[in-house]
């Protein structure tokens, strides 16, 4: 199955694994810069309309934007995120460790960074990869397992929240 820019229709790449075959329609880099042209909205606004949880995040999974479904789950504000971590933002008990996140031995094995980085190396979509974290907040000591899935568009990584549970301990 070929995978095709959902506004132009212009190929994106050819399927050559499992994962690509699961995304039949991305957005080529081109579209994402005129989605506001295009569809008249922002591309924050058209994500922020998703009832899927989704986040933008840098190469260096810094979020630069979640749209409410992904704020309420994250129980934070835009401004309480933006620029931060990955492991900041979901409050991963390794980032408060010295070095912080991404910095530490666990963060070697963090599903999240991992498939970003990926995604990033190989500019082919992630799709429902399982992620947890280890969250002992103080107030609420919890583990959150998900399905991730992660999308490069231009030079900023889509990443989604598929599943979600969170656990107390």
């Amino acid at each position: 199955m070929k995978r095709i820019c959902a506004w132009c229709k212009k190929e994106l790449s050819a399927p050559d694994d499992e994962n690509d075959l699961k995304v039949s329609h991305g957005i080529c880099e081109d579209c994402e810069n005129n989605l506001d042209f295009q569809m008249g909205v922002p591309l924050k606004v058209y994500l922020s309309a998703l009832k899927l949880p989704v986040m933008v995040v840098t190469k260096d999974v810094k979020a630069v934007f979640a749209n409410n479904a992904a704020l309420n789950i994250i129980g934070k504000e835009m401004d309480e995120i933006y620029g931060e971590l990955g492991g900041n933002v979901f409050e991963c008990a390794y980032s408060r460790l010295p070095g912080g996140c991404g910095r530490t031995i666990h963060c070697s094995g963090c599903a999240i960074r991992n498939t970003v980085n990926e995604t990033v190396r190989t500019k082919k979509p992630m799709v429902n990869v399982p992620a947890s974290l280890n969250c002992d907040d103080i107030d609420k000591p919890r583990e959150i397992e998900m399905l991730i899935s992660t999308e490069m568009t231009g030079n900023i990584v889509l990443l989604w929240i598929d599943k979600i549970e969170v656990k107390k301990k």
